[in-house]
């Protein structure tokens, strides 16, 4: 029997999470990346020493910091808040979805944060089996 090349399978839609833990779809100057959420909390920025490193001139050494909360049904998401640890707001804000500025918020599945042009993550939480 000849052997058939085998069919390699590319993922080419990322918005469903199948993982057990909440998930971010990063997109920056870089390209695009996946990167399960398990800290308590994860700062975001330009700066080498954010655990979520953005390549881009527009947003700020340290951009915001998202850290994990449950809510009233016990349910774990992640809240982001711009600005750095220490409190400094970022230079350029971020964007819920593409409505509104934000300074807080608790993120749902689905949910797109904009640091700068074509800089942002999708939150992806999930899934219940």
């Amino acid at each position: 029997m000849q052997n058939m090349p085998q069919k390699t399978i590319e993922e080419t839609e990322i918005s469903i999470n199948l993982s057990s833990e909440p998930t971010l779809i990063v997109t920056d100057n870089s390209g695009t990346r996946k990167m399960p959420l398990i800290d308590e909390k994860y700062t975001i920025g330009r700066e080498a020493d954010n655990q979520v490193c953005l390549n881009s001139d527009f947003v700020s050494r340290y951009h915001a910091v998202l850290v994990k909360v449950c809510d009233r049904h016990q349910f774990i998401t992640y809240r982001i808040v711009d600005g750095s640890i220490a409190g400094k707001p970022s230079k350029n804000g971020i964007i819920l979805n593409a409505l509104k500025q934000v300074s807080s918020y608790d993120l749902q599945d689905g949910d797109i944060v904009t640091f700068a042009p074509e800089v942002h993550i999708l939150y992806l939480a999930p899934r219940e089996i």
